[in-house]
């Protein structure tokens, strides 16, 4: 599943091929997204999956990415559910280059998105 994270990022950069900096914020944002899937969810197991949907308005461009839930046991989820020193710094570099970032569960899993106004 590793192999996953690099075709979401190719798969993000295609249409938004006209522009370069929000194409690399993309990039870079559900790079983090797919990793932390396939870390922290059930997505990172066998037969896992990540569903990730880019939404386009005139006013802005949205990023949404879907785990499996969990999270999974022995995936390098914290016991006191905190996140551990080496890690974590990603989200927060994510939030840095969306305008908006939230993360809501869902029946399926939970879905982390991105906003970037245009």
């Amino acid at each position: 599943m590793a192999e996953s994270v690099p075709h979401l990022r190719r798969w993000v950069r295609l249409p938004l091929a006209g522009d370069a900096e929000m194409a690399d914020a993309f990039e870079l944002i559900i790079s983090e997204y797919g990793t932390n899937a396939l870390r922290h969810s059930a997505s990172g197991a066998p037969g896992g999956r990540i569903k990730a949907e880019l939404s386009f308005t005139v006013r802005h461009v949205c990023l949404a990415v879907l785990d499996g839930g969990g999270p999974v046991v022995g995936k390098g989820v914290p016991a006191d559910g905190g996140e551990p020193a080496e890690h974590g710094r990603g989200l927060v570099l994510a939030g840095a280059y969306a305008d908006e970032v939230g993360r809501f569960d869902t029946l399926d899993g939970r879905t982390s998105w991105a906003l970037i106004r245009r």
